[in-house]
């Protein structure tokens, strides 16, 4: 209550202070302002997206107080606010060397030397800042220092920038979710996840430290272990829905979809329900098979979002699994819409046309995606299989000559090539890549089987079926 007494008289006086203002420019009559008065007045316009009249007041206010650092970095910062960051950045070092121990004129620099992407310099500042600021902004200040490390790529600094956060303050739950993420982006799971057990070690009631734990346990592939974490999370605070949804995402990887479903309805009834939840909820029903259940899921997604493009997958899914090309084909145009850039979507549709025999449509869909991916190893097999089937082997031995020479050992490469090199007539050619290929791939016969139907009938490759290789 006394809190919410301050608060009212200082709305007041700001009020007051507004109001003798406004009345003094319509008036054109000088009145008497005091500097903290007018910073005041210049945050308060600032803070209500008007710069202009903060602006004008710190004009006026430097016609008073000329020899005011404080309105000298306000008029730094006004600058920076108008994307003049290289004329802000003078004035505050030059302000720096008469207030070295300043510590909003080094945040002011850091900030400005951040979104010039001169991120060492950002750091030093974010660095003075840390030392010299208020206490209670040192946690945001750790976050901004690591944040300038991972824009330049550095994990390991920010790793320990964060791991100092939360040394100083555990419930900096900014700090554990970002450390999740740099260790993602190192690829370091055993590094996260023996830091986040050590975390829960000392914090065992710490849900966003038993989330994050979970998190580095699944990238892992321990998935019973991260469902434990994310079920402590739980218990910890049963509101807290990331964690249900993660802990649905390890149970769908268990194919226990069932339970991941039960989940997922558990987060619909803590959030409002949104397009994405109802889409997994689709896309389990569609992994048990019950394509009239997954399909319902799938319109609810499209009522709450229709530019909702994984809906539109999903429904295409399911058509395809009916055999409703025609329907499946209407989808995967609509997702592909939405999403151009999508190689993923490039590939459904493909797929699509291969199977209703639109071989020309087909190569052009494959094309645009190697335009957008050309490494992509995917679709380079997909257009060879898109060639083979429209019996233009020559093109198809092409386009697989021209993928990546990392590439090259791929045991589908190689079946592809084979394909084309047999069905041209090239046999002594196409059996001569096989025997070679079988001595590091012993089971590829069995590979080229299921994508060249028809090959076990010939004598030569029934000689190596039995001759190929075992096992180690």
């Amino acid at each position: 209550m006394h809190d919410e007494e301050l608060n009212d008289q200082d709305a007041q006086e700001m009020a007051g202070i507004v109001d003798r203002y406004e009345a003094m420019v319509s008036s054109d009559v000088h009145s008497f302002f005091d500097l903290m008065e007018l910073e005041a007045l210049i945050e308060h316009y600032l803070q209500e997206g008007r710069p202009r009249q903060a602006r004008n007041v710190l004009k006026f206010a430097s016609s008073l107080y000329p020899e005011s650092l404080s309105l000298q970095l306000r008029e730094a910062q006004l600058m920076a606010g108008a994307g003049n960051a290289k004329h802000a950045i003078p004035r505050l070092r030059n302000l720096l060397a008469f207030e070295p121990t300043n510590d909003e004129i080094h945040l002011t620099l850091a900030t400005l030397y951040s979104q010039l992407d001169q991120h060492q310099e950002a750091i030093h500042h974010y660095r003075q800042a840390l030392d010299l600021g208020d206490s209670a902004f040192r946690g945001d200040l750790f976050i901004d220092i690591a944040l300038e490390y991972e824009n330049i790529g550095h994990w390991e600094h920010a790793v320990e920038v964060l791991k100092e956060a939360l040394l100083e303050n555990p419930e900096n739950e900014t700090a554990l979710h970002e450390l999740g993420f740099c260790f993602e982006s190192m690829g370091g799971t055993s590094a996260a996840v023996e830091a986040f057990e050590q975390f829960v070690d000392r914090h065992p009631y710490s849900c966003p430290g038993w989330y994050n734990l979970g998190n580095a346990l699944q990238r892992s592939g321990k998935f019973h272990h991260a469902i434990e974490a994310y079920e402590y999370a739980l218990v910890i605070d049963e509101g807290f829905s990331p964690a249900l949804l993660q802990k649905a995402s390890a149970l769908t990887m268990m194919e226990d979809y069932r339970q991941a479903l039960e989940c997922y309805r558990e987060s619909i009834l803590l959030d409002a329900p949104q397009a994405n939840i109802y889409t997994l909820m689709g896309e389990c029903k569609e992994r048990m098979e019950e394509l009239t259940d997954a399909e319902e899921y799938y319109r609810c997604a499209l009522e709450l979002d229709g530019d909702f493009a994984d809906a539109h997958v999903g429904l295409g899914v399911v058509a395809e699994m009916r055999k409703d090309f025609s329907g499946s084909l209407k989808h995967f145009e609509r997702a592909m819409e939405l999403e151009p850039m999508n190689v993923e979507f490039h590939i459904l549709l493909g797929g699509i046309l291969k199977k209703i025999g639109m071989f020309d449509e087909a190569g052009l869909i494959y094309g645009n995606a190697l335009r957008l991916e050309p490494d992509n190893l995917e679709v380079f097999l997909e257009a060879a299989d898109n060639f083979q089937r429209d019996a233009r082997f020559d093109e198809a031995l092409e386009l697989l000559g021209s993928i990546p020479p990392e590439s090259h050992s791929d045991p589908m490469v190689t079946c592809r090539t084979f394909i084309s090199l047999y069905s041209l007539g090239r046999t002594k050619q196409a059996y001569a890549l096989l025997d070679e290929a079988l001595e590091r791939i012993p089971d590829l016969c069995m590979t080229l089987n299921g994508v060249f139907p028809g090959i076990e009938q010939d004598a030569e490759f029934s000689l190596r079926v039995l001759n190929a290789p075992k096992k180690p």
